[in-house]
Formats: C-alpha cells, structure tokens, sequence
C-alpha cells in the first residue's frame, strides 16, 4: 500500500496527465535561421558548464540581461525573447500560442516596475541582477511548465525531511526549509536563480500570477525578503545537508526515470511491489550502459571548454609573455596545449558499471520510500571545531604545501617559464575538478560504492589540487573572458543577423505567395 507520500505524488501525476496543450495559433520561425541559431547556441554553451537541464533558463536569462541593456523599458522585448528561444530550439517550433507573448510580456513589466521600485528605497546594484534571474525562472515555468518535475522535487523533500535533524536548529521551519533547498541542490540539480525562485514564491505565492501593480507592495519588503533568502542559501549546514541527499539519490531518479518512460502507466508499476520490481531492473540495466554515452558527451563538452579556455590564455598570456623575454620554450607550450584535454580524457576513461548488488540496494530503497510509514531518522550535525583538528589542518596545510611544491620543482627541471608554470597549474587544478564532477555525475544511480585499498592514497594526493580547482571553477565563472565576449560582443550582432534573415525569409514567403494568387 502507498504511503501519505507516494499517494500524493500519484495523484499530482494524475492531475497532469489531464491538463490539455493549448489549441491556439503558435509561433514560428524559419527553420534555416533555427539552424544557424543552433550552432551558435552550442558554441555559447560549450564555453560555460552548466547541466543540461538548466541551459534553457541560463539562455533566458542571458536574452533578458542584453534586451533590457539595449532597451531599460523593457517595452515589447517578449516576442524578441521567445523568438530566441525559438531559433534556439530550446522550445518547440509551432508550439508556443501568439497569446503568451502578452503574458510573458506582463512578467517581464512586473520585474522590470519591481527592480524599479526597490531601486528607490536601495542602491543595492546586486538587487537587479538577483530579480532577472528569479524573473528568467518565472519566464520559463510559464512558457515551457514542467509539473511532474515539481511533483517529484516535492515527493524527494516530504520523504526526506522528518528522516534529517540538524544540531543546534530548533526552528522546525528553518529546518525543513535547508532540506528543500539541499533536495533542489542534490536531486533537481537546480542552480541558485532556480531556488531563489522557489524560495521568493513561497513567501509571495501569489506574485507568479501578479501584474506590474503589485510591484509596489513587495518593494517595501524586498530588502528583508534578500537577506532572508540569501541567508538560508548559505546556512552553515547546506554542504553536509547536500551530500547526505546526493547518497539518497538513486532511488528518487529511478522513480523518476520510470514516469518519464511511462507515464501512461505509471500508477500501476507504482500500486505492484512486483511489477516494480521488475521495471526498476530492466530500467536500471539500461541507465548503467547509458552511463559511458552521458560520461562522453560530459568529457566532450568539458574538452571543448578547455581547449577553448587554453587558447584565449596562450594568446593572451602565454605567448606574448614569451616574446617579451624573447624565449621560447616549445615544450612548455605543446605541453601545456596537450596536458589538459588528455587529462580529461583519461581521468574520464574507464569507469566500471555497477553491479546486480547495487540494483537490489535501490530496489530495496525504492520499496522503502514508496511503501514504508515509518521513516529512518539521520541526524545531521554541524560539526564544531575541536582542538585535535588544528594538528588535522597543519597537515592537510602541509600536504598542500607538499604536491603544489612537488609539481613546481618538476616544471622548473623541464624549465617553464613563471607565465608557463601558472598555465600549467591553472589547468591541471580545473581540469581535475571537472573530471571529479563528471565522474560523480555518472555515479547517479550508485549506493554505497565500495572504495579500494588506495583510494586514500589517491585522496592525498589530489585532494589539494582538486580542492584549489574548486575554487578557481568558481572565480572562473565569475570573470570567464570567453563568455563576456560571447555575451555581449557576439550574441547581439548575430541575433540582430537572425532578426533581418528572419524577416527575410518572411517577406520571400509573401512574395512568393503573391505570385501563386
């Protein structure tokens, strides 16, 4: 029998299934400039990792951000926007109906008189940035609305939430909101617009269906409502809150992977213990092969960056930096060339497939999780500094200290020069951190992998350096060169192109139409 849980996700499937696709006259657009809108979609995309599933509201956002810098008013840009994604293919040609060009236009009213009115009480120049990505959400949840997604992520955090306690949080609400946001950040996979979005909906529930008048109202508590959304976003237990979660994932994906496989009949394999048994098996057998074609398209993708990144810093840096001393050294620079994609490649080759014990283990979880009343209690601590950790940080200190210094003495053998040597330790850090992040990406449908005898000694060694490219991934997507010249060297005359060849190729139909009358 269902639990409270598993009943109420049924029944938000249920109710979607009914909702019908609008009959109404949609928008099109030339499928030859779509082509070539395509192409200069996956070049953009390729310089910024970011999942797959986030790239549509990432463009939404970037579209906003140029239309309103071209024109502040905001005043008819809805029809430009959707045209964008249009060509982009990220909605579907025919499918969108001409009415919600008004629609979306109105939200784009309501957060551009909203930005306006804070902008009178605060000079806050990070305020405007944080409404266009929360308005890009709305944007998105309008224009391509996705309830089974919503039904899931809300199954994930009613399942989890009395299973986590967090020491030192007595307000039962705070609590509960950490574990939403760590669902969103673990299983969704959602980024920080997205879950500003959600948080901002729930204490204004009413403003997603709000016109630009409302706008007044919510000024007076906007600079509350920040601080109070950004302070959840950064609650000392969000990191260990987020990989507890990321463990518990497999079971909620694979529920997931079976309504997007089956929709139709999904509340039978749900109400049959042995008919979900059997799908999760076949289901799970597939996601494991598919596992080496999304780690590919992951270490292409990254390739791509790389490579991409690399030359923009060796004719920046590198080189000129070679002619200024006058020297060369053309193994620093093949090697620095060749070092960063191969390592991609091999950190990315040959991971293993889990095993008919893992399968059992989700199965096992799956059961537990739809059918099961009685939950697991974790207790989630924030760990507090104790004195025998300082001696723990002088050593991990060392050991950074100790592999940077290695690799160091190494270069200056093979005689790189500083510039080289900086290059050189830029991409061996990033590198290694996207290869982590891809490796664990795979790892999706995996409980409890079991570590080999040398995997701490491998922790020791590239601990340091992933941690530093942690870091430098971060600053990197702040002050990426490659984007700031797509974004606002290339896009605009390209799109401007799109728009004329656009009305082209509309103005060659009608002519030609003519001639046939």
């Amino acid at each position: 029998m269902l639990n409270k849980q598993s009943q109420t996700l049924l029944d938000n499937f249920q109710a979607s299934a009914q909702l019908k696709n609008p009959s109404d006259q949609g928008v099109t657009v030339s499928r030859t400039v779509s082509a070539a809108a395509v192409l200069y979609e996956a070049a953009r995309n390729a310089v910024e990792f970011r999942a797959e599933h986030l790239i549509r509201r990432a463009a939404i956002e970037r579209i906003l951000r140029r239309r309103l810098i071209i024109k502040s008013t905001g005043s008819g840009i809805a029809e430009a926007l959707i045209k964008e994604l249009l060509w982009a293919r990220y909605l579907e040609n025919g499918h969108i109906p001409i009415l919600k060009i008004d629609e979306i236009q109105e939200t784009i009213d309501k957060y551009i008189a909203l930005k306006t009115e804070v902008c009178k009480l605060t000079k806050n120049s990070d305020y405007a940035n944080w409404l266009t990505g929360i308005a890009s959400c709305e944007i998105e949840k309008k224009l391509a609305p996705a309830p089974n997604r919503e039904a899931l992520i809300n199954f994930v955090y009613q399942s989890l939430k009395n299973e986590i306690t967090l020491e030192n949080e007595r307000d039962q609400k705070s609590k509960n909101i950490q574990v939403y946001i760590a669902v969103h950040r673990a299983y969704a996979q959602s980024d920080e617009p997205v879950i500003r979005f959600q948080l901002f909906q729930s204490k204004y529930p009413d403003w997603i269906d709000q016109g630009p008048e409302e706008a007044v109202k919510i000024a007076k508590d906007f600079e509350k409502t920040y601080q109070e959304i950004e302070k959840e976003l950064n609650h000392p237990a969000k990191d260990r809150l987020k990989r507890f979660i990321k463990r518990e994932c497999a079971p909620f994906l694979v529920i997931r992977d079976l309504v997007e496989e089956d929709p139709v009949n999904f509340p039978v394999i749900l109400t049959d213990p042995d008919l979900l048994q059997k799908k999760a098996e076949a289901l799970l057998s597939k996601r494991y092969l598919e596992t080496q074609t999304k780690l590919r398209r992951a270490a292409t993708r990254s390739i791509i960056y790389i490579f991409l990144t690399k030359m923009v810093l060796a004719i920046l840096i590198e080189v000129p930096f070679d002619l200024l001393v006058r020297k060369t050294n053309l193994l620093a620079i093949t090697i620095n060339t060749i070092f960063p994609p191969a390592l991609m490649f091999v950190a990315t080759a040959n991971i293993g497939l889990p095993d008919n014990q893992n399968t059992q283990r989700v199965i096992d979880r799956i059961k537990n999780y739809l059918y099961e009343e009685i939950p697991t209690n974790h207790n989630i601590q924030i760990k507090v500094s104790k004195p025998s950790s300082t001696a723990f940080t002088i050593v991990y200190s060392l050991t950074f200290i100790l592999i940077f210094g290695l690799i160091i003495a190494f270069l200056n053998r093979l005689g790189f020069s500083i510039v080289s040597k900086g290059i050189f330790l830029f991409f061996l850090c990033v590198v290694s951190f996207f290869s982590y992040r891809v490796r664990l990406d795979t790892k999706d449908y995996v409980i409890m992998e079991k570590e080999s005898a040398l995997t701490p000694i491998g922790d020791f060694i590239f601990l340091p350096i992933l941690r530093v490219g942690q870091w430098l991934s971060g600053e990197l997507s702040q002050i990426n060169f490659l984007i700031f010249i797509f974004d606002f060297i290339i896009e605009a005359p390209f799109k401007a192109f799109f728009n004329v060849a656009e009305e082209w190729i509309h103005f060659v139909r009608i002519k030609k139409e003519e001639i046939i009358v």
